[in-house]
């Protein structure tokens, strides 16, 4: 199994690069951020052999989830580099992460086909509920072929499943 060397400068700018172009979704909160990284590391993978930030996803109820993610998102929040806010939506509170400041220059961190990459996976998921969202990663391969808790291959992006069949595999 491929096992990434992960970046935690690269992932705390994307989570704020993230924040910063879904700064008008009202969706955008907690869950939605850990399948937009989750998204464009293993879209890049699949593209280029290797992710985006090197994070290590686990099958969780609600998608594929970072286990970096609240390490590195308190991190930013100790260094006022991002503030929590919790808002009402759809009937739960969402945790949303906000950039303290400009982070349109977070793009600048990264190459011109990560950039490609975050920017497709942004736009597709835009205006998308974090539960719509956390559907669709229950539909990836790698999501389908692990067991609970237990660590999503980048590999599995290269794997095709069968079409359902009479509503089965």
């Amino acid at each position: 199994m491929y096992a990434p060397t992960f970046d935690s400068r690269k992932f705390r700018n994307l989570m704020l690069y993230l924040a910063h172009l879904s700064s008008g979704d009202r969706f955008f909160g907690a869950t939605k951020l850990c399948k937009l990284l989750y998204y464009c590391d293993f879209m890049y993978f699949w593209y280029y052999k290797t992710p985006i930030t090197g994070a290590t996803y686990t099958k969780q109820p609600r998608g594929p989830m970072p286990i970096q993610f609240f390490a590195e998102r308190d991190a930013l929040l100790l260094d006022e580099e991002a503030v929590l806010k919790f808002e009402r939506v759809l009937n739960l509170t969402q945790q949303r992460l906000e950039p303290l400041g400009d982070c349109s220059h977070k793009s600048k961190e990264f190459s011109e086909n990560e950039l490609e990459v975050i920017h497709k996976v942004h736009i597709d998921l835009n205006g998308m509920t974090a539960s719509q969202v956390s559907d669709l990663s229950h539909s990836e391969p790698g999501w389908i072929l692990t067991n609970d808790y237990e660590v999503i291959p980048y590999e599995s992006v290269f794997i095709d499943l069968p079409e359902e069949q009479d509503g089965q595999l």
